[in-house]
């Protein structure tokens, strides 16, 4: 009894984001509590001389948009804003509404469902910023996102090379099965003809696992070019995919992260055997039993892809719906611990790291630097489980330890 309390305890612990400080912090600013959205850009060549084209893709998940339901129908309306900005310049001030209806409730809620908006501008090469502000027209609530642009590789040489960019999934991977046996990589490129060799380098923490050679016929005029990469070798993990040739003298090198995941993982996952040591604190809260965290730890291959798949579906506290809400929490803290307080080791490897994860922000920290008696301490206190944690500074270089072993662990 005494066990399955605790387990209940933390769970809500780890889920208290939802309506605790942590989320207010989260959504301080005014601008930042509107849609959640995804931006992505690619540079290319214009087919105007000697300009670029940047190109924007914009997607919305349908559950971060406000629908009203009118007769059988759910409706939802907001604004696009996008403006495009060298240095105190504005050179792109465009607006409008989007509107979006759908017949079933649950799509409502959907975040494998999304709205998908393009945009493409001419500019010459240069460095610029990107401001995009989406507002839900129902909530008024807004959030924008602002991104530097470098175009200035396009000026690189006497041809030029855009950004690569997968046919498919311009960021990931992602399949509930078998990896496919290839995917395929474009660019567009304009300004010199003739053969010339290429080279592909496909890298996971700075080791080479596989290179191609290939020759490409060039024409003078903007055109896409696309090459294959195998890939049904590949595991769970994040790769850098680099393009490389040289014209003229100049070389020219490209590269695009890869990373290969699953439907319905969070997307802070780095790879798989990571994730799985990351869930340390899980197994010692009584998520599930220290044995099932070793198997999982010394399983290989597909056995350790399917006891993680399987562990985290036994406790998803919401099965019934595409996300596991636990599972993003969980690793949006390991994301989060490890931005905070990395130093000689990983940041969710730390005391401060480990209480994070399991306790998630606390609801005031007090910190002592001065006190002439004492080494440098701080407290943190959590008043919705009447806990506090006092870390202090042994060695004066900032690795903040707890004063006494937490009892969960």
């Amino acid at each position: 009894m005494q066990k399955i309390k605790k387990t209940y305890i933390i769970f809500s612990i780890l889920l208290l984001v939802f309506s605790s400080g942590l989320f207010a912090q989260r959504m301080d600013k005014k601008w930042e509590i509107g849609p959640e959205y995804k931006i992505d850009h690619v540079v290319k060549p214009s087919i105007e001389t000697g300009k670029g084209e940047l190109s924007l893709t914009l997607n919305i998940p349908y559950d971060e948009i406000h629908f009203v339901k009118q007769n059988s129908q759910f409706k939802g309306r907001f604004d696009v804003s996008i403006m495009i900005f060298q240095d105190k310049d504005k050179l792109v001030s465009e607006s409008w509404i989007e509107k979006l209806t759908v017949n079933e409730f649950k799509l409502t809620n959907s975040r494998k469902q999304t709205i998908e908006m393009q945009k493409s501008y001419i500019l010459p090469p240069g460095k610029y910023r990107l401001e995009v502000l989406i507002t839900d027209l129902k909530t008024q609530n807004r959030r924008k996102q602002i991104k530097e642009i470098d175009m200035t590789q396009l000026s690189a040489g006497p041809w030029m090379m855009g950004d690569l960019y997968f046919m498919k999934d311009s960021t990931a991977i992602e399949g509930e099965n078998d990896i496919p046996e290839a995917i395929y990589v474009g660019f567009s490129a304009s300004g010199i003809e003739g053969r010339y060799p290429f080279t592909y380098i496909l890298q996971s923490s700075d080791k080479t696992l596989k290179q191609g050679k290939f020759e490409v016929d060039l024409v003078k005029e903007k055109h896409e070019y696309i090459f294959p990469v195998r890939t049904a070798d590949l595991n769970y993990n994040q790769y850098f995919l680099t393009l490389i040739t040289e014209i003229d003298s100049t070389k020219y090198e490209r590269s695009i992260p890869l990373r290969v995941h699953w439907s319905g993982n969070s997307s802070l996952i780095p790879n798989l055997e990571e994730a799985i040591t990351q869930m340390r604190y899980l197994s010692h809260t009584g998520y599930f039993p220290v044995r099932t965290y070793k198997k999982m730890l010394n399983a290989e291959g597909n056995e350790q892809k399917d006891f993680f798949t399987e562990t985290w579906k036994k406790i998803d506290p919401t099965p019934d719906t595409e996300n596991n809400e636990l599972m993003n929490e969980y690793y949006y803290r390991v994301n989060v611990a490890n931005q905070r307080f990395s130093g000689h080791r990983e940041g969710w490897r730390s005391d401060r790291g480990m209480v994070y994860i399991i306790y998630g922000e606390p609801d005031a920290v007090e910190e002592h630097n001065m006190e002439i008696d004492s080494k440098p301490y701080m407290i943190w206190y959590y008043y919705s489980v009447n806990r506090r944690f006092i870390f202090v500074d042994n060695t004066g270089f900032g690795d903040y330890q707890l004063s006494e072993p937490l009892s969960e662990y």
